[in-house]
């Protein structure tokens, strides 16, 4: 089963809706986490359901599946 992967070094939070991470917002399973606006998002790759509905929201492009 496919997992997603954040790349820190590709995501800028402070582009997305008012530092809100965009692919978060798109999880149906709530696997991407953000302590506050603007903060580099995690995501937890157990929680994650393989949908890729993260990677298709991310501006950045800083989400892959693997």
């Amino acid at each position: 089963m496919l997992t997603a992967f954040l790349n820190v070094e590709r995501c800028q939070p402070e582009r997305c809706d008012r530092g809100i991470c965009l692919a978060r917002k798109h999880c149906p399973v709530k696997a991407i986490f953000q302590e506050g606006p603007r903060e580099t998002p995690f995501l937890s790759g157990g929680m994650c359901n393989g949908c890729g509905k993260c990677v298709e929201a991310c501006p950045m492009k800083a989400i892959l599946m693997n």
